[in-house]
């Protein structure tokens, strides 16, 4: 065989560029029982190989692994427009960075939720609305398939995705000699959710909040006067009008709390050979985490240039942009983790979450009572310390 289904140094990262690439169309791409985007060969695979040319299960890396952006360049950055930064998840240089390439006469291609269908995907924006569609972070997996199968060797494009979405693209359009119209951008991820969260989390919202099923609106990070940048807030809408608002989402909101426990994330998020070892993008953006920015409740992007293009891409959108110059270290700072701790209970989880059990029921099942009974270990060992004293 010489397609995807050969074993690999990596598990598959759910990017779907090995259905992009196939020149027979014999790659089919859905969810699995899992939750997670996987692909399907078909009988009509020749074995030509195209799939596993772009395919990140098939990456070997450094060895040892070395950060990718030691040398590179490093800026915090947030837009002059307060009302973008605001209306962004960050500091709003994706959206000047999208905007300004936009009247430059590249196609935008970037996630957005699909709130009536539920899903995220990938689109090329058509509008100065479908911009502010893809603006704000999305939590989910996207589906990339029908949007990439569109791009045109005679177009230019400006592309933004996880590291390991935009890694496969950097290999397809490298097998057929586009590079030179494609300005790439990933940013830092923490990882990808099995889509049956997210099921479960509406099926939560929907009993227990009196949301209608059909959702208008998602925003996992929306910036309000008690949930500014730092802490965020999950705003939910549906057709009615009516919202759901949970303020400090990072920490209180239910979908989150599942999400940063690494409690379903896919098995490729663990240790990713893209989030520090290598980067395959132009540009990498992020949230600037960390103390250097702390007071600030706007938003602060992190920005690397990570290539050539890269560089030239940032001279000429920074005029958009308030840009201080940063060093290797406030990068650590603001983005340190190399691997993501595999936790224990995922595959538990995972299973339960195809399951009939409420979101908020597996929450106290798996993380809750454990809480409780490290409280209740903690008690007694603080009562066998006070007998040991007083014996003494």
């Amino acid at each position: 065989m010489n397609n995807i289904n050969n074993s690999g140094n990596n598990p598959c990262s759910n990017c779907g560029l090995c259905a992009v690439s196939c020149p027979h169309k014999a790659i089919d791409f859905g969810i699995d029982g899992e939750g997670f985007y996987r692909p399907l060969v078909s009988a009509n695979c020749t074995d030509c190989g195209s799939c596993v040319k772009v395919c990140y299960k098939y990456f070997e890396g450094k060895s040892p692994f070395e950060n990718a952006f030691r040398e590179k360049d490093v800026y915090a950055a947030w837009s002059k427009n307060r009302d973008v930064v605001l209306a962004s998840s960050s500091g709003g240089v994706g959206y000047e960075l999208t905007k300004f390439y936009s009247n430059e006469g590249y196609k935008i291609c970037g996630v957005a939720f699909d709130a009536p269908n539920n899903i995220c995907k990938h689109i090329i924006a058509e509008t100065e609305s479908d911009l502010k569609t893809i603006r704000t972070s999305k939590y989910l997996q996207s589906y990339t398939v029908e949007a990439f199968s569109e791009f045109k060797k005679d177009k230019k494009y400006l592309v933004a995705g996880t590291p390991c979405q935009i890694y496969g693209l950097r290999k397809y359009i490298q097998l057929k000699k586009w590079d030179d119209n494609f300005i790439l951008v990933d940013f830092f991820c923490h990882g990808t959710p099995s889509f049956n969260l997210w099921k479960k989390y509406k099926e939560y919202i929907v009993e227990n909040k009196q949301l209608d099923v059909n959702f208008k609106n998602v925003n996992f990070r929306e910036k309000n006067p008690e949930s500014k940048w730092h802490k965020n807030a999950m705003l939910v809408e549906d057709f009615l009008g009516r919202k759901f608002v949970k303020n400090h989402g990072f920490s209180e909101d239910l979908f989150f709390k599942f999400f940063l426990n690494n409690s379903c994330l896919n098995d490729a998020c663990y240790q990713c050979k893209l989030r520090l070892d290598y980067c395959a993008a132009d540009i990498r953006i992020a949230d600037f985490w960390g103390k250097k920015y702390e007071n600030n409740d706007d938003g602060v992007s992190l920005v690397i240039t990570n290539t050539d293009k890269g560089k030239t891409v940032w001279t000429e959108i920074k005029h958009l942009l308030v840009v201080e110059d940063c060093n290797f270290e406030d990068l650590q700072q603001s983005q340190g983790t190399r691997y993501i701790s595999l936790n224990s209970k995922r595959n538990k989880i995972l299973a339960e979450l195809k399951e009939c059990a409420p979101l908020d029921k597996l929450w106290t099942k798996y993380f809750k009572q454990s809480v409780v009974k490290r409280g209740f270990s903690y008690f007694k060992r603080i009562l066998s310390y006070i007998k040991r004293t007083i014996k003494k």
